[in-house]
């Protein structure tokens, strides 16, 4: 659990060091903000990321910011449109992190948030004597009070055991850890709740209380929480949140009332917070929507049809607005098509998989970089598959078979991608980071379209209302441990997680073959499969619904439209784990009786 968060924290910090750097904005500014100070953030009480010293100065009465240091030996970024407002309102940004915070009397401690439109966490902009920030001081640690800390142990327990299982391979052993796992749930929902409960009455002028009542409202049916004790939780979370500014407090105010509207008996408490913050002067309009979409499922969940009608239709025009405006900005820089093969015999196509997930952060470089390659390449040059996992937080676009092929591969983090079946290219950033993402993605793909094969995949699959029929050939694939699998991909999924991508392309919804596929025995190869959608919708929102009895989903949207999808087939040396040959199929769609 440490380490998912460790890498998120560094995925928000990467987004903020290698962003574009501008020159400067001097504003007016008081004195007594001169001098060398440290901005750190935290995710979560009692674990602060130190992100930069930044010296602040003063002339003529205008201020300029330059950083003096950052942890270990990143990337050195500039500060931009620093300013101090009435003499106590600081604000500055950090490559994509903007700070905004309020100077104390003493004038040495700024209190506020670092984020964006999408995401801000608690920071402070505090005076230092630092010059630099050594391995051992880019984390501060403070304790948490006894209860917390008993909390924590029991749900990291879960999580750790969690993990084992997923990745342990002996069936046995696997099911030797899996029944340690209900203990350890049932252990953990017997006792949190009431040391959730008892951080807010002994510790509630700690931090630690704002990250127990949240914990508390999102695990809001299991941990017994009533309608009135809900309504008093975002009390708290509300006071808790507001010493560090309307930015902050918005947010954890939205991310609380999100995990209420999908939660019986809770949604009256959802509602009329939803529809508070739905009117929030000044807020972006990607929060807004989501105040209104969880005010509407909150309705919904009420029975109040007439009113969530109403919401609908305010939200589909905003959505539209929003949309439009995504899909100019993103990506935030021009693909090039590739320009052809070099090589005469050249006829290997390229499989690229990426494995990531709508809740991380560090995913979005490699997203968005995805994105691109569709608008580079033609699918008879580069495949493209995407798997979601719940990493680092439950993902509704996630499937068994998506899990399974994570397993197949190894890969325990996001975003991981491979190309014919061999990792490279790792790790991630922000969307300053897509386009550099983009050219390590292209340098590793054009090499691989020179290569030739033998092996030649064919097919047809065609699409009568719910059902898809598949025929596949496959023409001198066959050898040991040589596998055929064939993947139903979704084309653009929307969904919009934390790390706020709006559309998610080449979503894989199903392997009808199985995730082990089967094997090639002959020279020429023929093998059918036919897909029932409306089975495959089923079996999703089974595994969603079993999956969210040990950890909820942060908002009720379970995208299954289904409409626009894709065959991928793809031939697989299991030993080896290179992909020799694949090819997407277009659905042909006939009408019933056709």
């Amino acid at each position: 659990m440490l380490r998912r968060v460790l890498f998120a924290l560094a995925g928000v910090a990467l987004a903020a060091f290698l962003a574009t750097d501008r020159a400067p904005k001097a504003t007016a500014a008081d004195d007594d903000i001169a001098g060398s100070w440290m901005l750190s953030y935290s995710t979560r009480a009692g674990f602060e990321q130190n992100t930069a010293i930044i010296r602040v100065q003063v002339k003529d009465g205008k201020a300029a910011a330059v950083v003096l240091a950052v942890p270990g030996k990143g990337i050195t970024p500039k500060v931009t449109g620093f300013e101090v407002k009435d003499g106590k309102t600081v604000k500055f940004t950090l490559g994509a992190g903007t700070f905004e915070g309020t100077l104390d009397k003493d004038g040495k401690l700024v209190i506020g948030s670092f984020g964006n439109d999408q995401v801000a966490y608690r920071a402070k902009f505090a005076r230092t004597d630092k010059t630099e920030i050594d391995a051992k001081d880019a984390v501060t640690r403070t304790d948490a009070p006894e209860p917390m800390t008993a909390a924590n142990k029991l749900t990291t327990a879960v999580a750790v055991l969690r993990n084992q299982a997923r990745l342990e391979k002996d069936a046995d052993k696997k099911k030797e850890i899996l029944e340690k796992v209900d203990v350890a749930q049932k252990e953990a929902d017997d006792k949190a709740p009431d040391l959730f409960r008892e951080v807010l009455t002994k510790h509630a002028d700690t931090p630690f209380a704002l990250d127990a009542a949240i914990s508390l409202l999102q695990n809001g049916a299991k941990m017994k929480v009533t309608a009135d004790e809900a309504a008093k939780l975002l009390a708290a979370v509300e006071k808790q949140s507001a010493p560090f500014g309307t930015r902050f407090e918005r947010f954890q105010m939205l991310n609380a009332v999100e995990a209420l509207a999908g939660q019986k008996g809770l949604e009256g408490a959802a509602e009329g917070a939803a529809a508070k913050l739905a009117k929030t002067e000044g807020a972006p309009a990607s929060f807004v929507s989501r105040a209104m979409t969880a005010r509407k499922a909150a309705l919904d969940a009420l029975g109040k049809t007439e009113e969530a009608k109403a919401v609908a239709v305010e939200l589909v025009k905003l959505e539209e607005r929003i949309d439009a405006e995504y899909l100019k900005a993103v990506p935030p820089f021009k693909p090039t098509a590739f320009a052809g093969r070099k090589e005469k015999d050249a006829n290997r196509v390229v499989v690229m998989e990426l494995f990531t997930g709508a809740q991380c952060p560090p995913c979005v470089a490699a997203d968005v970089a995805f994105d691109a390659l569709l608008k580079s390449y033609k699918p008879s040059e580069l495949v493209l598959i995407q798997y979601h996992l719940h990493i680092p937080g439950p993902d509704p676009l996630t499937n068994a078979d998506a899990v399974a092929r994570a397993k197949f591969y190894g890969a325990s983090s996001t975003p991981s991608t491979f190309f014919n079946g061999a990792k490279a290219a790792a790790g991630g950033g922000g969307m300053a980071q897509s386009e550099s993402k983009y050219t390590q993605y292209t340098g590793v793909i054009d090499p691989l379209l020179e290569k030739a094969t033998e092996v030649k995949v064919g097919g047809r699959a065609t699409r009568t209302g719910d059902k898809i029929d598949i025929a596949v050939e496959v023409n001198g694939g066959s050898g040991n441990d040589m596998k055929l699998r064939v993947l139903v991909v979704e084309e653009n999924v929307k969904y919009v997680g934390s790390n706020q991508l709006r559309f998610h392309h080449q979503v894989v919804r199903a392997m009808p073959l199985g995730a082990d596929g089967v094997a090639i025995k002959d020279k020429a190869f023929k093998q059918t499969a036919s897909v029932d959608l409306a089975g495959v919708r089923k079996n999703l929102t089974q595994y969603l619904d079993d999956f969210a009895t040990n950890r909820p989903f942060p908002k009720p949207d379970r995208p299954m439209d289904m409409k626009a999808l894709k065959v991928i087939v793809i031939v697989q040396n299991d030993d080896t784990k290179e992909i020799v040959q694949a090819a997407q199929l277009e659905v042909e769609n006939k009408a019933a009786g056709q």
